[in-house]
């Protein structure tokens, strides 16, 4: 009973400032044998402990209940409530845990995890007045490029690894942004040497600010109120993209500590296509449609938010079913990723359907006809039991299946699964600091 009560209070302790090391922190706390908990990024984990039937997902965002091979759904305080008496099985136990449920998780419905504010797009962005890395002054019109800025907000290059790898993700794909007119930068409450030494060490040639009073960071309203010690004054981390205008046209935040969007992924949300182009992979399919995947990023941080994709090309005179036709009782396309302890997964991103006449049957059917893009979004889970397996075997796959049924204008056939795979290389966390006379302390 202890432990469980221990695990839940941690799980809604688990905001950006309340996970236990600087600069290394848990993501998730498991409640066993029978509940899991955890926080997620942008949408609800399906990870979680199986039962026989079911699984019960506990997160610090919303509450999930995961059945096989279904999606997850949200659910209400009630249906939570049944679930859990479910799951625990005995009365008796129940009757004990409730209250303490009750207390702790009923504030919590309809909120989210950081209760993340800050400006919003179509505010206009704050000035800056700021010295980057080489100690030169910065302004919002030096920084932008013609078309404008994307000003990454991060905790620290001095002790935050997850920082660190965001912070070389972005210089990988920072020429990918200039070529479309937009420049970038990082802000952090770092000082200018911490800045200097880190974009010399890790070969940073975009403009890293120093915000040593949160000036900035305030102005964006942004700053993590609950940090304390050495993290006091850090902000949220986050994107924002700033028209050349000054207008804040965009902004990308996620829900844990521990989860960043790639540039690349990043870029795809942007532009349509990835930063850093990846081979794609042709898989069999039936002889009416050609499938194929593709991924933003192959190799990562622990923790990067990675877009994966499925490619479904339908051949002439084919279509394929879109979401929604199944209230007609026909097979939609969908992509399924199975879930795993070592990976989260966000839903599945399906493209705007075309709707299709069928005269004959007086029905009008959302089709896919053409090239049609289904994707998701994953992390690697960044727990103290998942670092040591990852540093011995860095190559994480995720797995899944694409269902689709072709057809003709003349005619249907059987439904197809076909498996799909990923595989994402995994790069150790950049642990190291800055010389000791520079560090935070």
């Amino acid at each position: 009973m202890a432990k469980i009560a221990k695990a839940l209070v941690d799980c809604f302790k688990c905001t950006d400032s309340n996970l236990p090391i600087a600069g290394e922190r848990r993501a998730i706390q498991k409640l066993p044998p029978i509940v899991s908990v955890c926080d997620t990024y942008r949408h609800p984990s399906t990870a979680g402990r199986r039962t026989k039937q079911r699984r019960l997902v506990i997160t610090c965002q919303a509450f999930q209940v995961v059945t096989k091979q279904r999606r997850p759904r949200p659910i209400n305080a009630s249906t939570f409530l049944r679930v859990v008496e479910t799951s625990l099985r005995l009365q008796s136990l129940f009757k004990h845990v409730l209250p303490f449920i009750l207390g702790i998780v009923m504030p919590l419905f309809n909120t989210s995890a950081q209760s993340l504010e800050g400006l919003q797009p179509g505010a206009k962005a704050p000035d800056i007045h700021l010295k980057d890395e080489h100690g030169r002054q910065q302004s919002l019109a030096t920084l932008s490029g013609p078309n404008g800025l994307l000003l990454l907000f991060f905790r620290s290059a001095d002790w935050c690894p997850f920082c660190k790898g965001q912070l070389v993700d972005l210089q990988g794909a920072q020429n990918a942004f200039v070529a479309k007119g937009i420049n970038v930068a990082g802000v952090s409450y770092d000082s200018v040497a911490i800045l200097a030494d880190f974009a010399e060490r890790r070969s940073i040639t975009y403009p890293l600010l120093s915000d040593t009073s949160s000036s900035l960071i305030d102005a964006f309203g942004i700053r993590n109120p609950e940090s304390t010690g050495i993290e006091a004054g850090i902000p949220y981390p986050g994107y924002y993209l700033i028209d050349r205008d000054g207008v804040i046209e965009k902004r990308f935040f996620e829900t844990a500590y521990v989860n960043r969007l790639t540039a690349s992924n990043l870029y795809s949300n942007l532009f349509g296509s990835f930063a850093i182009p990846t081979p794609s992979k042709k898989l069999d399919a039936t002889p009416h449609v050609s499938i194929s995947t593709i991924q933003s990023d192959t190799q990562v941080t622990p923790g990067a938010v990675v877009r994966l994709a499925v490619v479904i090309q339908p051949a002439p005179d084919t279509h394929i079913y879109a979401p929604g036709a199944e209230k007609l009782h026909y097979h939609v396309a969908s992509l399924t990723i199975y879930p795993s302890d070592l990976y989260i997964a966000a839903d599945t991103t399906y493209p705007k359907a075309q709707l299709m006449n069928f005269s004959d049957l007086g029905q009008t059917v959302p089709v896919y006809t053409s090239t049609t893009f289904l994707s998701t979004s994953v992390a690697a889970v960044v727990e103290r039991r998942t670092i040591p397996l990852f540093a011995k075997d860095p190559s994480l796959q995720i797995k899944g299946v694409v269902d689709y049924q072709p057809c003709t204008s003349k005619v249907c056939f059987p439904p197809t699964s076909v498996p799909v795979s990923w595989t994402i290389g995994l790069k150790q966390l950049d642990r190291e600091r800055v010389p000791e006379n520079l560090q935070h302390k």
